[in-house]
């Protein structure tokens, strides 16, 4: 009865491994080509400036310098959510003068700088704008896209000692 179960898993294996890998619209013979499977994969580890893409890193045109902005930078967090109802997170650093920003959109390669006269002002770069009143925005023609990421206080609810019993 073993065997007999045993060679009923196998077939039905190479029978499904079979089914999966034939094109539903072609003949028989053909195969599926995975293109989904392709177009996803990192084929090279580096970008033109030597960062490490895998590692996080992406250069900064600011800092002339490759960075981790999630280790560096300030997050914002979008208004909007994505189809899961997760928001992406912006991130942004400020130069030394106060006077330039650069701006790490999300699912983007290149990053932005916007500059000010003076710390009195906000950042400008042509429709974007980054406002620090009551914490940074990044503004869109006048649309707020990220404002500021806010910190999630969570309260221990019970005890983390080990119960006796």
């Amino acid at each position: 009865m073993k065997q007999i179960s045993l060679l009923f898993i196998v077939i039905a294996s190479f029978y499904s491994c079979d089914y999966i890998l034939k094109s539903p619209f072609g003949s028989d013979n053909e195969m599926v080509v995975l293109d989904s499977l392709r177009k996803n994969q990192v084929i090279d580890d580096s970008n033109e400036h030597g960062c490490e893409i895998k590692a996080g890193y992406k250069w900064s045109n600011l800092q002339q310098k490759c960075i981790r902005v999630f280790e560096e930078g300030y997050r914002l967090t979008s208004v909007s959510k994505d189809t899961l109802g997760n928001a992406k997170n912006a991130y942004f650093f400020i130069q030394e003068d106060s006077l330039q920003a650069e701006v790490f959109l999300p699912d983007s390669k290149e990053s932005f700088i916007l500059a000010r006269e003076d710390n009195s002002e906000s950042f400008m770069f042509k429709d974007f704008e980054l406002k620090a009143k009551g914490g940074y925005s990044l503004l869109y023609n006048n649309k707020v896209l990220f404002k500021p990421a806010l910190a999630v206080d969570r309260k221990v609810i019970e005890s983390d000692e080990q119960e006796e019993k």
